[in-house]
């Protein structure tokens, strides 16, 4: 047995991805607002040694722990949401890709209908330029929809996936179209209907084939939707806010209560209440900054996914599949 070292490439690549986004929920306005949280939480238990406020620490222990666990709950859900959406995201990127490559394992029943040697020439030549074809645009099909998911649009397609005839004609409908991807869908099921009305392929392989091109542009509209859905902007204010004010709390309660536990002021408490507070309020800021995720799934899975990988793993996978010497890789490594 050899191990596969295409697919050890690719996850070294995403490991090596996760690792430098490992801590992006570190950011600059979670430090400051953890500062200000521990800021408070010092000059509470120096200011209440003195002068006494008229708190009650077994209020401020109840409050803290019944907001603390509800806040929590909410935090953890939003991470939830933002993974399950994230991995949602992939599915589709994964769903386009395995239409891409059913269609070229399907297209190999696509074969000439004459045999006698005038006509099975010419045959064999449309034949070898519908496979060339397809595989040209189920590649740039793929191109397309990964730019799609980074925010951006075709303007000139690559060189190499380029058509051989009215390559100009086409690059300026696909940068003038909104969605190229769909577009591109929209070629290829032109050719295929071409092989039909050709009697190269029968109407219920025709059917089969169809079913994959509407499978790549379900992939493509549920990825342009988790694109395109508005952010949850009351939860996310809700949360904030409420994040904040919590913490911000939180650190005047630990003074107050650890003040408590020490009758009177000490270096020591001090030092614990600061230490406490530091660690809550980076604990709770970062649940929230790790929750954004939920805002934008698409760039928190494109942060992470190898793209180039697998447009070339793709590229090699369709000239393979599509059983014609003559198919290069479109998009070699």
């Amino acid at each position: 047995l050899l191990s596969d070292m295409s697919i050890s490439e690719v996850k070294e690549k995403m490991s090596s991805k996760a690792t430098k986004q490992s801590l992006s929920f570190v950011s600059v306005e979670m430090i400051c607002q953890s500062a200000l949280a521990t800021a408070i939480a010092a000059a509470v238990y120096i200011s209440h040694s003195y002068i006494k406020f008229p708190v009650t620490e077994g209020v401020l222990r109840v409050i803290h722990l019944l907001t603390g666990l509800i806040l929590g709950i909410l935090l953890t859900a939003r991470i939830v949401i933002g993974v399950y959406m994230t991995m949602t995201a992939t599915s589709y990127v994964y769903a386009f890709t395995k239409s891409c490559r059913s269609l070229a394992v399907l297209s190999t029943s696509v074969t000439e209908t004459l045999t006698v040697s005038a006509g099975a020439e010419i045959e064999k030549k449309a034949v070898a330029k519908f496979r060339f074809e397809l595989v040209r645009l189920l590649n740039l099909a793929f191109y397309c929809y990964s730019l799609m998911l980074q925010g951006l649009r075709l303007a000139v397609p690559p060189t190499s996936l380029r058509a051989t005839e009215s390559s100009s004609l086409e690059g300026e409908l696909l940068s003038a179209v909104d969605n190229p991807t769909v577009m591109v869908t929209k070629m290829i099921s032109s050719i295929l209907e071409q092989q039909r009305a050709a009697k190269r392929i029968s109407n219920e392989q025709v059917s089969v084939l169809m079913g994959k091109v509407g499978d790549m542009i379900d992939a493509y509209h549920g990825s342009l939707a988790l694109l395109l859905s508005p952010a949850p902007i009351s939860l996310t204010a809700f949360t904030y806010f409420f994040t904040a004010a919590w913490v911000y709390f939180s650190a005047a309660a630990l003074a107050v209560i650890e003040l408590g536990e020490n009758g009177e002021f000490k270096t020591v408490g001090l030092g614990l209440t600061v230490t406490y507070t530091a660690f809550l309020s980076l604990f709770i800021f970062g649940l929230y900054e790790a929750g954004n995720v939920v805002e934008n799934p698409l760039k928190a899975l494109m942060a992470l996914l190898a793209t180039d990988d697998m447009s070339h793993s793709l590229s090699h996978d369709l000239a393979s599949l599509i059983d014609d010497e003559s198919v290069p890789v479109f998009l070699p490594r």
